[in-house]
């Protein structure tokens, strides 16, 4: 999406991107964006991440456009605890495995062979989605391993986040409500307006104004954005063949056009055309 400046047409850099949020909270000299963010996240006190470190691989160019490519931000703090945050623009139905599988993955690295248990340190997953995940009414939902009966935590070792954006006028924490508007924002000046009255905001503005100019991460997030809608509206018409597919066989069977409608969710139009 473009808009127009002064002198020139600046590339809009939207933040769901994945590529676009790494550039933004996963790079050593944006540090401080990043801790701002995990520490109204997390709630974890401000010294804890001090030491904040960070573990994100570097992508190369031909993996931006790859379907099996996640563009996620990990780090760690000086007590060995790992977070990783996955921004999320396609819906695979599955989040709570994957988040759940990639949580596994990272608790489990820590070890070498014959290593002891007790080295294993607590990791937290921050799944943000810009689209519905989740059966909660709230936007931001902390799951934890508890005692279903007594609600006793099992261990604290596990925390796992979702962070839904058109949920965000469901979110009590006006902090966080802030975060999730700043990252859902469609147009520079709603990302200017989203950021106003706080300067690490202010600050995550600009360095999305800075990848605009750069012309290589520019392309890059371009790139990376044509891909993911390019795969969005793949599935999208796999699935809408899929739905036709069905109701022609139950149109042969005899179900009403009614039942056939409510079943796929297909217009009586598209049905009739079958």
């Amino acid at each position: 999406m473009k808009i127009k400046t002064e002198d020139t047409d600046l590339y809009f850099i939207n933040l769901t991107v994945d590529l676009a949020f790494k550039l933004v909270f996963g790079e050593a000299k944006n540090i401080e964006l990043l801790k701002a963010l995990l520490k109204d996240i997390t709630k974890l006190p401000i010294e804890r991440l001090e030491g904040l470190g960070l573990k994100s691989e570097e992508l190369h160019r031909d993996s931006i456009i790859d379907h099996k490519t996640i563009v996620d931000v990990r780090a760690i703090l000086n007590d060995n605890t790992q977070i990783e945050i996955e921004m999320q623009v396609r819906n695979y139905h599955d989040m709570d495995k994957r988040s759940l599988y990639t949580w596994a993955k990272m608790y489990s690295s820590q070890l070498n062979k014959n290593d002891p248990y007790i080295k294993l340190a607590k990791c937290i997953c921050i799944n943000i989605t810009a689209f519905d995940f989740t059966k909660e009414n709230s936007g931001h939902n902390k799951y934890a391993i508890k005692n279903i009966e007594t609600n006793e935590a099992f261990t604290n070792d596990l925390e796992i986040h979702f962070i839904e954006l058109p949920k965000r006028g469901k979110v009590d924490d006006m902090q966080i409500r802030k975060w999730m508007a700043l990252l859902a924002s469609k147009t520079w000046e709603e990302m200017e307006r989203n950021a106003e009255g706080d300067d690490i905001m202010k600050q995550v503005y600009n360095q999305a104004k800075n990848i605009a100019m750069n012309e290589t991460q520019r392309i890059n997030v371009e790139n990376r954005e044509k891909f993911l809608i390019d795969q969005n509206n793949l599935e999208y018409y796999a699935r809408k063949e899929g739905k036709l597919e069905v109701a022609k066989k139950l149109a042969e069977l005899g179900m009403p056009i009614e039942q056939i409608i409510e079943v796929t969710e297909l217009s009586a139009e598209e049905i009739q055309k079958l």
